[in-house]
């Protein structure tokens, strides 16, 4: 899909979201606050977007309240690890809508186990319903932005389904 046309519809989601008076948090791994910048891209988005967090290493999950055990237990590349990041968002935020993202931007992890090329968890927290995502996508030859910048589409095109 043209940048141009997905960066529009994008923009769209955010001026529904403020319309409604619907907020939004992000706690971001992979795509290093990709996703809030995207979101604050559009003009009045203060009104719905209190802020977020990047959390790229464990230590700052679990600091800003990402339950330790959920790591150890199901490692911090899985479905569960990018829920308790939305859940923790949100009860930090008090917001409608919560994003948590973790996953493995290029190379492997050396520092965790379960670290798989290509491989990102997401989660979409709306209230109390929990809506997580796998993808799993040939990222070779592609840059780190290049994967940033997919995976965060892939999350607007989930809420836009979700949402609109």
């Amino acid at each position: 899909m043209e940048l141009s046309r997905k960066l529009s519809e994008i923009d769209r989601l955010i001026r529904y979201l403020i319309t409604t008076h619907t907020t939004i948090s992000t706690m971001e791994s992979c795509t290093s606050g990709l996703i809030a910048s995207m979101i604050t891209d559009t003009e009045g988005a203060s009104a719905i977007f209190p802020g977020g967090y990047v959390t790229y290493l464990n230590e700052t999950k679990i600091f800003i309240g990402v339950d330790p055990k959920v790591i150890e237990q199901y490692g911090v590349y899985s479905k569960e690890c990018a829920e308790a990041m939305a859940r923790t968002v949100q009860e930090k935020l008090h917001t409608d809508i919560a994003i948590g993202i973790t996953g493995t931007t290029g190379n492997l992890d050396p520092n965790n186990a379960d670290s798989v090329q290509g491989r990102v968890f997401f989660c979409i927290l709306i209230h109390d319903q929990a809506n997580c995502f796998e993808v799993n996508a040939d990222v070779t030859g592609m840059t780190r932005h290049e994967i940033k910048q997919m995976y965060a589409e892939r999350v607007f095109n989930a809420l836009n389904a979700l949402v609109l």
